[in-house]
């Protein structure tokens, strides 16, 4: 009995002298990360991303921190774990075009942008993440998680009438959240993170040039490139863990709004005055939180191999009804204005998430998950900055036992435009690709996205 308490204390002390490494380590490896799509996670672990994200009433493993921190309680060792998701998008923008409205010198109805179909050209995002937990005694366990809650990075080919709308467009949050979890009796657990994270966002598009002379939807090399970061930003997650009686447990989480304060450059190449070429670069600053979630869910097991849950999950994405950028000179594409509101009047979304998990071996769990997820973007916002659609997305995943303490997650994902956008007119920010001349956008918008994820866990 002494050895083995040594032991265990040798362990403890072992992943101690881990964490800081893990801390560093986190936010190097999530420094690099994106994700593709609308802003929105597809997944912090490969096995909560096998299980569609219904884990608020799992939350076994280190990335409750983000789950349910209160499902910490549950680890009975010190536990490390580290993975990376790959992502790759694949949009389609069919029938872009423009014709003229009426109160501009272009004829009404006279064909600015000619339709046209198009592809996106984004890259294929690695995203990785990364956590460690372990119990303090019967009662505490504390853990620390790198992950990316919010992403986005999407490019258009800078040769195409998309580009007039965007030609690069990220948006993506990194954080570490350090977490604290209480089991107050052997049936009720409590949960609390703090989220340091550091954001990232920016746009790059081309300056429409057509005009009534010219041939219509000509290309210039005038561009305006916006980069923006926020260095630290907080928010704070809760949790709570309840199980009535063996089968049953639910879950409860909160994830607080994150204010920002973003601060970087715009920057205009090649815009003529006068006659000439001109670069400009200025000083911008803008604010787009991050949404406050709760997510709640029931799991049950009917028998000991087999678990099912069932989450739901509510996202206040109607805090982004718009935002201004404001410039420290008087910007010249702006006709001398000093700050310029983007309307977007995003609605709150309710998702649905089902996870399965069947123990089919001892050394081999499989998986499959689905889930609903509402775009929040409506029609009179839309444009391909955020290039959102309803989707559906499928999952699937197994888990396998490599030894007595090293176990490997695996995940693919399939998630997919449940119909088409088709938008003819009414997108007040896809008018505004073609500039001060007034017209009437169209697109019909669809999408797919393909995942897959390794994550390695090692219990001490």
């Amino acid at each position: 009995m002494r050895r083995e308490r040594e032991k265990r204390s040798s362990r403890r002390d072992d992943a101690r002298r881990l964490v800081q490494r893990l801390a560093v380590t986190g936010i190097m490896l999530a420094a690099g990360s994106a994700y593709a799509g609308n802003v929105d996670t597809f997944g912090i672990g490969s096995r909560a991303t096998a299980l569609g994200g219904a884990y608020a009433a799992t939350a076994d493993d280190p990335f409750a921190a983000y789950y349910n921190p209160a499902g910490l309680t549950q680890i009975k060792s010190a536990t490390i774990t580290a993975g990376a998701h790959l992502l790759a998008p694949s949009m389609q923008a069919n029938d872009l075009g423009a014709t003229a409205a009426a109160g501009g010198t272009a004829p009404a109805g006279s064909t600015l942008i000619p339709p046209t179909n198009v592809d996106d050209r984004s890259d294929v995002m690695a995203v990785p993440h990364l956590g460690f937990a372990m119990p303090i005694n019967n009662r505490l366990a504390v853990g620390l998680a790198a992950y990316v809650p919010w992403g986005l990075d999407i490019k258009w080919s800078s040769s195409d009438p998309a580009a007039y709308s965007s030609s690069h467009s990220w948006y993506n949050r990194i954080v570490l959240t350090p977490t604290v979890a209480y089991k107050i009796t052997d049936q009720l657990s409590v949960g609390a993170g703090i989220s340091l994270g550091r954001s990232e966002s920016g746009d790059e598009h081309y300056l429409f040039a057509g005009s009534p002379t010219g041939p219509a939807g000509q290309f210039q090399n005038w561009k305006i490139k916006t980069q923006l970061v926020d260095d630290l930003n907080w928010s704070y997650n809760l949790g709570v863990m309840y199980k009535p009686f063996t089968p049953l447990t639910l879950g409860g989480t909160y994830r607080s709004r994150t204010e920002t304060n973003f601060k970087g450059t715009t920057e205009v190449s090649g815009f003529p005055v006068a006659g000439s070429p001109i670069n400009q670069k200025v000083n911008t600053s803008v604010s787009v939180d991050h949404p406050q979630q709760v997510q709640v869910g029931v799991r049950y097991q009917p028998i000991k191999t087999v678990s099912m849950e069932l989450d739901y999950v509510w996202t206040n994405w109607s805090i982004i009804d718009s935002y201004t950028a404001h410039f420290s000179a008087p910007l010249v594409v702006l006709g001398g204005a000093t700050s310029k509101t983007y309307a977007r009047n995003w609605n709150d979304t309710n998702q649905i998430r089902i996870g399965v998990e069947w123990q089919a071996l001892e050394w081999l769990a499989l998986r499959g998950g689905y889930f609903y997820d509402p775009s929040p973007v409506p029609d009179t916002t839309f444009d391909l900055t955020w290039p959102d659609a309803d989707k559906k997305t499928y999952s699937l995943g197994a888990g396998f036992k490599m030894g007595k303490h090293l176990t490997l997650d695996t995940v693919v994902q399939y998630t997919y435009a449940e119909q088409k956008r088709q938008i003819g007119g009414e997108s007040v920010n896809l008018n505004a690709m073609t500039g001060a001349a007034p017209s009437q956008a169209s697109v019909n918008a669809n999408g797919q996205l393909w995942g897959g994820g390794l994550t390695f866990t090692y219990t001490f």
